[in-house]
């Protein structure tokens, strides 16, 4: 039989507090999350996301097209919501985010929002009056994606120098 003394019980009982504390505070995550998940879809969207989006903004992007704006914003959204889900899970397991550093992760998903939501207002109907009184809301999304694309830019840049230097 094995009798604690004074020091090794007071180990013990702080393991156990510490044991107890981080299982508690440990948040569950779906399986399929991991690092190269993560770093899979956040490239996916840096890489084909962006051109595809790109490719819609500056050569198809019509106000009257209602559908293609609807497929828009639910591409956005939905890519928000992955990549949000993928930088909490790298937070919490790997005191790490999404993209480059926290600041552009913010920023990046910001920027994703706001682009939606200004799609989800054109097709809401507001309208946009250029310096003529027309409703032209196209440079507004524009200015909207360049916005997004600076900051994937960023990203991308920032991530192929860590590369580099690795």
């Amino acid at each position: 039989m094995y009798i604690f003394t004074s020091a090794s019980q007071r180990v013990f009982w702080f393991l156990c507090l510490l044991l107890f504390t981080s299982a508690a505070s440990a948040k569950e995550h779906p399986s399929y999350l991991t690092p190269k998940y993560c770093d899979g879809l956040v490239q996916q969207f840096v890489d084909t996301g962006m051109r595809s989006l790109g490719k819609y903004v500056n050569n198809h992007f019509d106000p009257k097209y209602r559908g293609g704006i609807r497929n828009t914003i639910h591409f956005l959204e939905q890519r928000s919501s992955w990549i949000s889900e993928c930088d909490e899970y790298l937070q919490d397991t790997a005191n790490t985010s999404a993209f480059y550093n926290r600041q552009l992760t913010d920023n990046i998903l910001a920027a994703i929002d706001g682009l939606a939501k200004e799609l989800q207002l054109v097709r809401e109907g507001v309208e946009y009056s250029d310096e003529n009184g027309v409703n032209n809301p196209t440079p507004f999304i524009k200015e909207r994606y360049q916005q997004l694309a600076e900051l994937v830019d960023e990203h991308h840049t920032r991530y192929l120098m860590k590369k580099q230097f690795q």
